[in-house]
């Protein structure tokens, strides 16, 4: 199987929805279930809670820090919100979200004949990078 294929079915996909449940399950959140979740150190969260002037993880919170965390998926997350979380991804959204090599992805898409894909075609995508 391809790595960027596998890493995106083992790694990200239930990270993705750990990460959701996590947040819609929970109010006030405990730095070591954070830094669990998005695989980061809790000095980290710290020093972000610190630079916000917060004592504790809300929903607010968490989100800034996911988007300022130093984690592949934390990155990975930022990446996407930064490309608008688009609902159709082009070459280049996928090449920078993912981090893989642009001409790969346009050669995916060639092959699969598509100009955008739809979130749900992102894994046939990348079983051709």
């Amino acid at each position: 199987m391809n790595t960027m294929l596998t890493v995106y079915n083992s790694k990200i996909i239930p990270k993705i929805k750990e990460i959701d449940l996590f947040i819609k399950s929970n109010y006030i959140f405990n730095t070591s279930e954070v830094s669990k979740i998005l695989e980061i150190d809790e000095e980290e969260i710290n020093s972000i809670l610190n630079f916000l002037d917060e004592k504790e993880i809300n929903r607010k919170t968490m989100i800034y820090i996911m988007l300022n965390g130093s984690s592949y998926i934390c990155k990975l997350i930022n990446r996407e919100i930064e490309r608008g979380t688009p609902e159709f991804y082009t070459p280049e959204d996928l090449a920078y979200i993912y981090e893989i090599d642009y001409e790969k992805v346009k050669n995916a898409y060639k092959f699969l004949e598509l100009k955008w894909a739809l979130p749900s075609q992102i894994p046939c995508i990348l079983a051709q990078v």
